[in-house]
């Protein structure tokens, strides 16, 4: 009889851990959605206001097609490393500075506030430049479809996490 105190102690050892370990895996969405409103948002407008996405209407693609927390930020995180990537050595200016600005505060945010997402960034090198004129116009209208979509990943996951209000009855 002497099993089953071991068997019962090793299964509460075994769940304890788990409890453990899955608890560093939670995001505090809350914290990320004040910083999200405080700094990233006016940002990303930045972003697509320097690339003319904001004045084009049209398809973005897919974006955060799940309805999960985890989903969404992780989408979050790799649509703003693959602004780094498409932008890193090719571009000159403002638009280079609003890339590094909404990659760099997005990575920060969600390294803060989620366990999670915890391995270093990618050392992204930086690629000659190709092309003229009509290159920077490609590269522009990539990075801006990719705000967009980011933009649109955000506000799924701000939509989701907003405080629902109740309509009065008069």
């Amino acid at each position: 009889m002497r099993i089953l105190p071991r068997a019962l102690s090793c299964a509460v050892l075994l769940l304890l851990l788990v409890a453990a370990l899955s608890r560093g895996k939670r995001c505090s969405i809350a914290k990320i959605l004040r910083q999200y409103r405080a700094v990233i948002f006016h940002e990303i407008q930045n972003l697509k206001n320097l690339t003319g996405s904001a004045d084009r209407s049209g398809r973005v693609g897919t974006a955060c097609r799940s309805d999960k927390d985890q989903k969404i930020l992780l989408s979050i995180y790799n649509i703003s490393m693959s602004l780094r990537e498409v932008a890193a050595g090719t571009l000159r200016g403002p638009e280079e500075l609003a890339v590094w600005k909404v990659a760099r505060n997005t990575d920060f945010v969600l390294r803060e506030n989620c366990r999670k997402i915890s391995k270093s960034p990618p050392h992204i090198p930086a690629q000659p430049r190709r092309g003229g004129p009509g290159r920077r116009r490609k590269l522009l209208r990539e990075i801006g479809r990719k705000a967009e979509r980011l933009a649109t990943c955000w506000e799924k996951l701000y939509a989701l996490h907003a405080p629902r209000r109740v309509p009065r009855d008069s």
